[in-house]
């Protein structure tokens, strides 16, 4: 009986002691994103002791955590400790980073597991029995598309007693020292001239042959955070160039992390501090720029420019998205025809006012913002709401509504009224909905115009702009304003009630094309809520021009669901172009990206790439005319030349950024670059393409 009663003590203590260890063993938290832990490197401590506290977060498939420089985005893992008398706890020490690299944004972090430690001491008076570890995580996650802050109160209870080594946990943080950088003190110096910025570094001969290396910074806010980095290896030292960071501080050192690849495939990480040196501290170089396209500055002058914008402009008017609107002022015009001269001339200037400050504010959005030319239609809420709009019209050129008192402010401004006059401020509104719907359109002599405005800014640029509306109104000025080519048009009669109906016809094919490109954007389910709130905007305004409380109700129960779908859609996630297409000729086409691009070329492969758009009507135009062309797919199959597609459709600040770098600021861009050139370097092709244009220039 006496050995059963010791053997079930043995037991009762080994659970007890289990218990205890289970504590000892560590905490542990899951957000949505991640799993976080925290433990130490032992089961319980001695008074006096030193050791380490272990915290693994773990992000889920698909996102990542960042280094104590997260770089141009994202937030370290930080720990607001609770205060424990008799511990004391150490700074954070991460292990070494990697560069994870996103369109222009480059930053330092770790895909899968991040192990982070700290040095912790327990007092030698310390008189409980055990001390509490942990307190207030807060940590940031991105994926390629979003990032998302987390935070989780953590915590574990140490036993304190005995000194007992937890060999699993001490496993994770000898496996977490070996993986952190090793500080060394090699001679090392950084310069700047208040716009560059130059470290050089002695490299000890045993590492005389190095492959590649990359620097990462730990002093936040010195050097500019590049994909691609200036890096030199002469005479035993590695040179760094770059531009100092955005709002420099000036600092007495630098302190960085060296990462090369040595001769013989061995991957090395150092820890180095540079003492800021007066005389630049090797021979300056030009600072490498990022291997991206350098901005294409167009060789032009103002005036140049200024021409350019007034020809595209006029010849924005025989584009097919301006159709449309063209078809409505064929109306006014012809009404005009009887009208006398003063009321003509103030017409045609209202008109052009609309037009020339719709031009105006594009031309500051666009600027400001860095946003592209035709940059609304990226937004399936606005081609929604464009798409109403021209069912609206299409309706009251049916004769479904006339605009009247009721309906003033609703479609006024989009057709003269049954007696041909326009109000100023409906003439005006007119001008405003003729540039909406010119924007998706790139017309010749363009381009170059609208690259001039963007790199120059300012006055210059903004006049570009103005110019460029000029040439679009300037056809309806003219006739406004010389009588007898007034005359000249049809006179006023029965025909136009015929013409008016007709015209509805484009009115809802453009309605159609706007809502197709929406289901591009957002799917085939956002395309029909849009056809469904067009029928129910029919709906409401046959029902609206009934008489009767009932006829009310169901008038603004239309204009509900109208509403309703508004919402739905601008909920909707925007989609992704597909990444590969294959044509009959089996000529593959890949998705555009600037790495991609850039290391296509770096392996010295030709390469021809074209931006296009859904809302971009000369662009489908040129691949159904020539891009599709068999000729041209032969052409491009002969030659090995690799296909990419910048799909513009949605936003896309790689493409974006991209159109900038070669001076323009919307889409179609073709570019061809032959074996041998460089990205900065291509064969710009015409706006307007055919097959025989694209394979000369292949």
């Amino acid at each position: 009986m006496v050995l059963k009663g010791i053997f079930r003590t043995l037991i009762l203590a080994k659970l007890i002691m289990m218990v205890i260890l289970s504590f000892a063993m560590g905490a542990e938290v899951r957000t949505d994103l991640a799993k976080l832990t925290i433990s130490a490197d032992h089961s319980s401590v001695a008074p006096g002791d030193n050791f380490y506290i272990v915290i693994e977060l773990t992000p889920y498939d698909g996102w990542h955590g960042y280094w104590e420089n997260p770089g141009d985005a994202g937030l370290k893992l930080t720990m607001d400790w609770e205060e424990v008398d008799g511990l004391q706890i150490g700074d954070l020490q991460f292990t070494s980073p990697h560069l994870i690299p996103f369109e222009e944004i480059v930053s330092y972090g770790y895909d899968g597991k991040i192990t982070i430690i700290a040095n912790a001491h327990i007092a030698e008076d310390i008189t409980s029995s055990s001390v509490e570890i942990g307190g207030a995580a807060f940590w940031l996650v991105c994926s390629d598309a979003l990032c998302v802050p987390q935070e989780a109160e953590i915590s574990f209870e140490l036993p304190v007693g005995e000194s007992v080594v937890d060999p699993v946990q001490q496993g994770v943080v000898i496996a977490a020292k070996n993986d952190m950088p090793n500080v060394v003190n090699w001679e090392s110096a950084f310069h700047t001239d208040g716009e560059n910025f130059t470290v050089q570094a002695q490299i000890p001969e045993e590492y005389n042959v190095i492959e590649s290396a990359y620097i990462f910074p730990y002093s936040e806010g010195m050097m500019e955070n590049v994909y691609y980095q200036d890096l030199s290896f002469i005479n035993g030292e590695i040179i760094g160039r770059f531009k100092n960071a955005y709002g420099y501080e000036d600092k007495d050192q630098f302190n960085y992390v060296l990462r090369f690849k040595t001769g013989g495939g061995d991957d090395l990480v150092f820890s180095l501090t540079a003492d800021k040196s007066i005389e630049p501290v090797a021979e300056v170089m030009p600072v490498a720029e990022e291997k991206t396209a350098p901005a294409f500055i167009p060789e032009i002058d103002l005036a140049t420019a200024l021409t350019f914008a007034f020809i595209g402009g006029l010849i924005l008017n025989l584009m097919p998205c301006v159709f449309p609107i063209l078809s409505l002022k064929v109306m006014s015009v012809a009404k005009l025809s009887d009208r006398n001269n003063a009321e003509a001339r103030k017409n045609g200037l209202v008109y052009t006012a609309g037009i020339m400050v719709s031009f105006a504010a594009i031309g500051l959005i666009v600027t400001i913002l860095s946003l592209g030319w035709g940059f609304h239609m990226q937004m399936p809420l606005i081609n929604f709401g464009l798409g109403l709009l021209m069912v609206l019209i299409a309706l009251n050129l049916f004769g479904i509504f006339e605009v009247s008192g009721r309906f003033a402010g609703i479609g006024q401004g989009l057709i003269d009224s049954s007696n041909g006059v326009q109000s100023v401020k409906n003439t005006f509104f007119t001008g405003v909905l003729a540039v909406v719907v010119a924007t998706p359109c790139t017309a010749p002599f363009m381009a170059s115009a609208l690259g001039f405005a963007f790199v120059s800014g300012g006055v210059s640029g903004l006049s570009v702009f103005l110019a460029l509306g000029l040439g679009l109104a300037f056809p309806y000025l003219l006739i406004c304003n010389i009588p007898a080519l007034r005359q000249l048009l049809p006179k006023p009669g029965a025909w136009m009630e015929n013409m008016r109906n007709i015209l509805g016809f484009p009115m809802l094919a453009t309605a159609l094309w706007l809502f197709w490109i929406m289901g591009n954007q957002i799917g085939i389910n956002g395309m029909s809520v849009a056809i469904a709130a067009s029928i129910a905007l029919a709906l409401a305004v046959w029902s609206f021009a009934k008489h009767g409380v009932a006829w009310k109700v169901l008038s603004a129960g239309s204009i509900a669901v109208i509403f309703i779908s508004g919402y739905i859609i601008s909920y909707q996630d925007m989609g992704t172009s597909v990444t590969t297409s294959q044509t009959d000729d089996g000529l593959k086409a890949e998705i555009f990206t600037s790495a991609a691009l850039r290391q296509k070329i770096d392996q010295n492969q030709s390469v021809f790439v074209y931006f296009t758009a859904d809302w971009c009507v000369t662009c489908k135009l040129n691949e159904r005319v020539a891009l599709s062309h068999p000729s041209v797919h032969k052409a491009l199959n002969d030659k090995n030349i690799s296909v990419m597609i910048g799909d513009w459709t949605n936003q896309n600040p790689d493409i974006t950024k991209t159109l900038q770098n070669y001076g323009r600021i919307g889409v179609p861009l073709y570019l061809y670059f032959p074996n041998g050139r460089s990205v900065d370097n291509p064969i710009i092709l015409p706006q307007i393409l055919t097959p025989d244009i694209v394979i000369e220039a292949l």
